[in-house]
């Protein structure tokens, strides 16, 4: 009983969140890039809003369980000397000089998801008075994944960018 209770309860809990993790991971990228190929950022939170799937996969991974998701564009100056970006979390906000034909141009424009999560053990073990992450409770763990955005031309109905609708 207490090999069982000391060794092997806390080894298959070890390598059973590093699994949930690399899974996660994968639906975030995966899901990262369904949002980056769409038309507008806009559309872009639109598809995030209605559409709560990977909130729901996450869920049928067993095991994985998401507090929030967060969508922002982050916007980098390609070549200069230092690093110099914007991040953007709402359509329509990028400053004029970040746009693709801006002053700060050349950019690179990547669309960043991050998934606050818990992460659950294989076994909860119950401890009166303690609390281990990854043995007695979950892990908070932060998911991130991003995607190079895959529009970077004009509207010619509205003179704008995709990007910036």
């Amino acid at each position: 009983m207490i090999l069982v209770a000391v060794v092997v309860v806390p080894l298959l809990d070890l390598m059973i969140v590093p699994v949930r993790w690399m899974l996660a991971q994968e639906l975030a990228n995966d899901y990262a890039r369904r949002l980056a190929m769409c038309e507008t950022f806009r559309q872009s939170y639109a598809l995030m809003d209605a559409d709560p799937s990977l909130a729901a996969r996450l869920q049928q991974l067993g095991g994985v369980k998401a507090e929030s998701i967060s969508l922002r564009l982050r916007i980098s100056r390609i070549g200069a000397a230092s690093e110099e970006a914007v991040v953007v979390d709402q359509p329509g906000k990028i400053p004029q000089e970040w746009l693709p034909n801006g002053s700060k141009a050349p950019c690179e424009y990547f669309l960043e998801l991050d998934i606050k999560s818990l992460l659950s053990p294989a076994i909860l073990v119950s401890i009166p008075g303690t609390t281990v992450p990854g043995l007695t409770t979950p892990i908070p763990v932060v998911i991130r994944a991003s995607h190079e955005w895959a529009n970077l031309s004009m509207n010619p109905n509205t003179q704008m960018f995709y990007i910036n609708e």
